[in-house]
């Protein structure tokens, strides 16, 4: 009879007490993640000549924004100065039951907004403040929910110009899937959040682009794996100019170990990562060309206009490095996304760099 009561408790706690979200993020403050970032070119090959590194680490519990929050400092960079870093980032996650909330902050597409605000495309309309006031805790992870359900966050109807838009923020509740890892195999919840961007003619709304976003959850270890695909935007109809979002992958490592720069041979064409990134007012891009060639080093900003020719010379096999100005002759850079691009030969490569003020 014993036997078949603790059965019974059993299925009942199964029922009645299923798995919390905070089962799903480490216990212990000061838990640290290292992941390895590879960006996708516009086809959603990886292109692993780009990869860079990013480390979380868990700081604090306390209150944000009206919710116990855990909060997450985070940073990106080459390998060679990962680990020397700054954090230059906060994410914010809290639970409740069987429900993981995110707290959404617009900050890090803000570069982004701010150069399609300085289009002018409609006076009456700010992209940064109307993404600003979407910022606010959503219950993103709903552990509890079915298997293929998709359910709405936020969904927020505006004008722009002439048209009707709607922005909408979702979520899918993927099918659990087993994972083997650098840091082990674990059974991971699997969610996929979206974007959505619809224009609106009467009762009827028309996707003109959506950002999926897949992360792979596991126990006692927060995310292991997340997947975004890069997608090329044309919002010509809203006089907005064609854009890439480039997509990338991230993968969980057990540690990111430093090479030291003195210790790599001079055999690679190899441009660095600018640091600091983000930067103000002032960032350094350093690079190696293992033969003698001409080379140039030019600076375009998301619209794919150059700002600034740093390097238009011959120069010898060797390791260079220069430092990039937000202010250009007479001019002030604004903040947001620019590329710099490096040309020795046949040899092209480009690295992200971000401005802030």
């Amino acid at each position: 009879m014993k036997k078949y009561l603790i059965i019974i408790f059993i299925l009942l706690e199964n029922i009645i007490l299923p798995q919390q979200a905070s089962d799903y993020f480490p216990t212990s403050v000061g838990y640290v993640w290292n992941y390895k970032v590879t960006p996708f070119d516009s086809l959603n090959n990886p292109l692993v000549q780009l990869e860079y590194f990013r480390k979380d680490s868990f700081g604090v519990t306390t209150n944000y924004q009206g919710r116990l929050a855990n909060y997450v400092f985070s940073k990106e960079g080459p390998l060679q100065t990962i680990n020397y870093q700054s954090y230059s980032d906060t994410n914010y996650f809290s639970f409740e039951g069987t429900n993981a909330f995110e707290y959404f902050s617009s900050s890090g597409i803000e570069p982004f907004l701010l150069q399609l605000d300085s289009l002018g495309l409609d006076p009456n309309f700010n992209f940064v403040s109307f993404f600003k006031s979407l910022q606010n805790w959503y219950s993103v992870y709903r552990f509890a929910s079915n298997p293929g359900s998709i359910y709405t966050l936020m969904q927020k109807d505006t004008s722009f110009s002439t048209f009707n838009i709607r922005f909408r923020y979702a979520a899918t509740r993927n099918s659990d899937q087993t994972l083997n890892t650098l840091i082990g195999a674990f059974n991971c919840k699997k969610f996929t959040t979206q974007w959505e961007f619809s224009y609106l003619l009467g009762p009827f709304s028309f996707p003109l682009f959506s950002i999926e976003d897949t992360v792979w959850i596991a126990p006692g270890n927060w995310m292991v794996k997340a997947h975004q695909p890069s997608k090329s935007v044309d919002l010509t109809l809203l006089g907005i100019p064609p854009f890439n979002i480039q997509g990338r992958k991230i993968d969980i490592l057990d540690q990111i170990v430093n090479v030291n720069d003195e210790k790599l041979n001079l055999t690679d064409f190899i441009l660095y990562q600018n640091y600091p990134n983000p930067f103000n007012p002032s960032t350094k891009i350093r690079w190696q060309s293992p033969v003698g060639s001409w080379q140039t080093l030019k600076v375009y900003d998301i619209l794919g206009r150059e700002v600034a020719t740093l390097v238009n010379e011959y120069r010898e096999a060797g390791r260079y490095e220069v430092e990039f100005h937000s202010s250009v002759g007479n001019r002030q850079l604004v903040s947001g996304i620019y590329f710099c691009k490096l040309q020795v030969g046949e040899f092209v490569q480009t690295k992200k760099m971000i401005l802030t003020k």
